[in-house]
């Protein structure tokens, strides 16, 4: 038997579960604004005066683009994770808190709606809080559990 599997049987709280972090109507959601904002910036350009086009507002131009694009491609790929140690989320930066260190933790899910409005939960660890999206059943469940105190 493999040590790893010897301490998961004997480690208490529910197994690691993960998911997706944002409901496929959202990620479909800002797929389209994205898409919008490209086909009318590139329909801008036709308009844009080039001999007034400074190199400071290309950089700007040129980051916001970068930007918009990033936290779009994050907000496809992103996931959450919960085990009875961490709560981790992908993204930009990888958040992580550990679970002994939460003082507080609020489960925003609003019914019939987390299709458009997606379900977090708000957690305060030490100093500061931490957001953590979840677009997944199993992983809601182990949050839902987190907050009412019943998570091993």
């Amino acid at each position: 038997m493999r040590a790893d599997a010897v301490r998961e049987d004997s480690s208490p709280g529910p197994a690691s579960v993960s998911g997706p972090a944002f409901p496929h109507l959202i990620k479909a959601l800002s797929t389209a604004l994205v898409v919008a904002v490209l086909v009318w910036g590139a329909g801008a350009l036709r308009d844009v005066v080039w001999a007034d086009f400074s190199l400071g507002a290309a950089v700007l131009f040129g980051s916001a683009l970068l930007i918009t694009v990033i936290v779009w491609l994050w907000m496809l790929k992103s996931r959450t994770q919960i085990s009875h140690e961490t709560i981790e989320q992908t993204w930009i930066w990888h958040k992580r808190v550990q679970i002994k260190d939460i003082t507080q933790a609020k489960l925003i899910y609003v019914p019939y709606l987390s299709w458009l409005i997606a379900p977090r939960l708000i957690v305060r660890a030490g100093m500061g809080l931490q957001v953590f999206y979840s677009a997944d059943p199993s992983v809601l469940k182990a949050f839902a559990l987190l907050v009412r105190g019943q998570a091993k």
